[in-house]
């Protein structure tokens, strides 16, 4: 009797056939069972999507993939990531749905998934983390946000989510380089890893342990993009500001009430009293000169992208000065992106300021005079100046950054000149 008869006589027995019946109907259960929780979840985050509870639903949407891997549940959860800002998750979702959605012959939603590409391509931030030439591999590891980032990775821009990421290096399990960085909408950023000091701090053993869900992906399923998709996007800033003006204004000034409310009365040349004006007399202002004050106002800048980290635009700054008087300037602008947080550029003024104070009038008949005190408002006129922006981002989320601002700005104009430090808060769209 050979194996084949023997396993066949096996099979056919009784006890043998029951225990094969029983595990097939196992593994069946399972299976429906699998299947009948992957499309209750799938439900379930479809009618949170249609709610607009977007951070619900992807969890849910998440595990009915891994339950029953499906192209419309694939689709689902790229929507759902790109709705609650993790572009990169959303971008290579998409991607991954246009091959399975070409491998399967559904076109319509090939075309689909190809098109929320195109639109998210331009969103999805960068990265690129450099690290020295000759650098040993095997003694070395790069962490972002806690996953070792492969070596063929290294010098390579990978698809990132907006917001804060954390990149440690190790030498030999030995921490010895920590930062943070944060990345909005469209920003390419190049970070390069130094190389090891001779002390180190012991690396936290659950540090390579942790999730970096696009860095590692994103060697094997996109190609490295460039710089030129920033190029061309608008930014957007709003702010608003505190801080000191110096006005001096050298020639006379004006009063800041009707002149005719300027009067006195006092004994002319003949003996006789007569109430002067300056509506009927001739008056003189005396000039305020340098006055100090405190500024508040807003800012403004629109910029276009020309090329990575670079954006040309206008700048508008609008202050009220609280002592009286105000500052009114704009032209055209620059920025400069010198670290993943730290913004810089100059900015040509045009524009003036002006202050007011307590001054004197002197009011002058053809037979008496006389001087009285008054309020006056001196100006500069029309004024041409510079002005330097220093920005630091202290908070970033997906569509923009909220920034700490300083603006120091200088007017000159042919009645005097003007100098402030405006201090404040702004939020930058991208």
């Amino acid at each position: 009797m050979n194996a084949r008869s023997s396993l066949l006589r096996w099979l056919g027995a009784p006890l043998p056939a029951a225990l094969l019946g029983i595990s097939l109907l196992g593994w069946a259960r399972s299976a429906s069972a699998e299947e009948s929780l992957a499309s209750k979840l799938f439900e379930e985050g479809r009618t949170l999507i249609v709610a607009g509870r977007f951070a619900e639903a992807c969890p849910k949407l998440e595990e009915s993939q891994r339950l029953e891997p499906r192209l419309g549940t694939k689709l689902n959860v790229a929507f759902c990531h790109e709705r609650i800002g993790k572009l990169a998750a959303a971008w290579l979702g998409f991607q991954e749905a246009v091959i399975t959605a070409r491998r399967e012959g559904d076109v319509a939603r090939e075309e689909f998934a190809k098109s929320r590409i195109e639109t998210l391509e331009p969103r999805v931030p960068w990265l690129r983390v450099r690290v020295a030439t000759g650098v040993d591999a095997e003694q070395l590891t790069v962490l972002v946000d806690g996953a070792p980032l492969a070596p063929s990775a290294w010098g390579k821009e990978l698809p990132m989510d907006p917001g804060e990421h954390a990149l440690i290096a190790a030498q030999v399990g030995e921490e010895y380089w920590r930062t943070t960085v944060a990345l909005g909408e469209s920003q390419h950023v190049d970070i390069s890893v130094p190389t090891p000091a001779p002390s180190a701090t012991a690396l936290p053993p659950n540090a390579a342990r942790s999730a970096a869900p696009h860095a590692a992906a994103a060697e094997a399923t996109s190609p490295p993009a460039t710089d030129s998709s920033e190029v061309g996007s608008f930014v957007y800033e709003v702010g608003a500001f505190v801080g000191l003006v110096v006005v001096d204004t050298a020639a006379s000034s004006e009063p800041e009430e009707d002149p005719a409310s300027i009067q006195s009365a006092t004994v002319n040349s003949e003996g006789m009293n007569e109430r002067l004006s300056c509506s009927s007399a001739s008056c003189e202002y005396s000039s305020l000169g340098s006055t100090t004050g405190l500024l508040a106002g807003v800012t403004g800048y629109v910029g276009y992208t020309v090329a990575p980290r670079v954006s040309l635009g206008a700048r508008l700054l609008l202050g009220s000065r609280i002592e009286g008087g105000s500052l009114i300037a704009f032209g055209p602008s620059a920025s400069f992106s010198l670290r993943e947080r730290l913004h810089v550029g100059p900015t040509i003024l045009l524009g003036t300021a002006s202050h007011a104070a307590a001054g004197s009038v002197f009011i002058q008949s053809p037979t008496s005079s006389s001087t009285v005190d008054a309020r006056l408002r001196g100006s500069l006129g029309f004024s041409m100046g510079v002005a330097a922006e220093i920005d630091y981002t202290v908070f970033s989320n997906p569509s923009g950054s909220v920034v700490l601002q300083a603006t120091p700005l200088f007017l000159y104009g042919h009645s005097g000149m003007a100098y402030s430090l405006p201090l404040g808060a702004a939020y930058r769209w991208n």
